[in-house]
């Protein structure tokens, strides 16, 4: 999107795409983007197309299915992608991808949040604390036995 801008700008001050390109790339590095590219930004800007979005495309809407299976994870946890694609009648890609949108990762057979929440954030610290505490007790090297 930032080069995009940075296009916009090249041609609202007159350069044209190779000088935009070259520009860039002495900036951002020598791949940074493709001479193709640059040339159909400049053709769209000159069609009087300054949308710097993407534009839909042809072809099959992507699916979002987080609400189906965020609801069949929270009826049993321990479901793999591939029982999850049967039971709600979708591609193992598919549910994949959402679980990976949504931020879940598996953790010994268990669907759960990537991020901690504030509760198991505190848990981790309290078992922590505990572990180092018993450490000044006991300490591992004087339990050695050589």
């Amino acid at each position: 999107m930032h080069f995009r801008h940075v296009l916009l700008y090249k041609y609202k001050k007159g350069n044209n795409a190779t000088c935009a390109l070259k520009n860039i790339c002495s900036a951002y590095g020598e791949h940074s983007l493709s001479q193709r590219t640059c040339r159909k930004w400049f053709k769209r800007f000159q069609e009087g197309n300054f949308n710097l979005c993407d534009e839909s495309r042809p072809g099959r809407p992507s699916e979002n299915n987080e609400e189906s299976i965020q609801g069949q994870l929270s009826k049993n946890g321990r479901q793999s992608t591939a029982e999850l694609a049967e039971a709600l009648e979708i591609p193992k890609s598919t549910v994949y991808n959402n679980l990976k949108k949504m931020g879940m990762v598996n953790r010994i057979d268990v669907y759960v949040p990537h991020i901690l929440t504030e509760k198991h954030l505190l848990t981790r610290v309290t078992a922590c604390v505990s572990l180092l505490a018993r450490h000044k007790e006991l300490s591992f090297l004087n339990r050695i036995v050589t």
